[in-house]
């Protein structure tokens, strides 16, 4: 594994699963980022607190149903109807909180950003607890802390720089209009490449010989609410 390798796959799966992914991270970022908007017109306590809760949940909430989005296809089953994802990290939310609250913290110590950075895949594809996550994530970064955590500050300092980009892009619209669209843009098209990555380093880690997607995925879903799927065309 290397960490060109890792950045090289997760955008090419940022790629071809770039319009499910934004609609993922777009809907509840539209949300997340009206509340941050509201924030820093009204400068309450109250409000603050409201946007920094709904910022968590809603990263926590991307990405697992992206993770999630990517194991369903890794694994060779069809594309579900996108309230199913939802549905799915939903049920997980209360660990991966736990989870990124410990990490937040613990993150102060440099190294466990490294040696936890698999703790949201973990939770997600192999259901683990906030211990088990932890714990799981060390054994399969062992020997590899150093690269990971290259890996891990690249990804956050490129995901960085194109969300400050994005938001820039925006400046010319009023202050409240530019700070919701500009981060509800913004989040749509970078939270995605964050969980792709670290999805990506999940599978390198523990299937090295298999392609994180099959050779040939459907483009889309006839609905993203719907739970029927769309025939591919002849």
């Amino acid at each position: 594994m290397t960490i060109s390798d890792v950045l090289t796959e997760a955008f090419e799966v940022y790629r071809r699963l770039l319009r499910r992914s934004v609609i993922v991270a777009g809907l509840i970022f539209a949300v997340v980022s009206l509340a941050q908007a509201l924030a820093v017109q009204d400068r309450t306590g109250l409000a603050e607190l409201i946007a920094l809760l709904l910022s968590l949940a809603g990263g926590l909430l991307v990405q697992g149903a992206l993770v999630e989005v990517v194991r369903d296809l890794h694994e060779g089953r069809e594309p579900a109807a996108l309230n199913d994802y939802y549905n799915r990290t939903r049920d997980r939310l209360g660990t991966l909180f736990g989870t990124s609250l410990f990490y937040g913290f613990a993150a102060i110590l440099i190294v466990p950003i490294a040696r936890w950075s698999l703790a949201v895949p973990l939770v997600m594809i192999e259901r683990l607890s906030r211990r088990d996550a932890f714990r799981r994530s060390s054994e399969l970064v062992r020997g590899r802390t150093g690269k990971v955590l290259l890996l891990v500050l690249i990804t956050f300092a490129i995901s960085a720089v194109a969300g400050i980009a994005i938001r820039a892009a925006f400046t010319f619209l009023p202050n409240f209009a530019a700070n919701w669209i500009g981060g509800t843009v913004a989040g749509a098209l970078t939270v995605p490449f964050q969980a792709h990555v670290l999805t990506v380093l999940y599978y390198r880690l523990t299937e090295p010989e298999r392609p994180i997607l099959p050779e040939q995925t459907r483009a889309s879903w006839q609905s993203v609410w719907d739970e029927e799927r769309e025939e591919p065309p002849a």
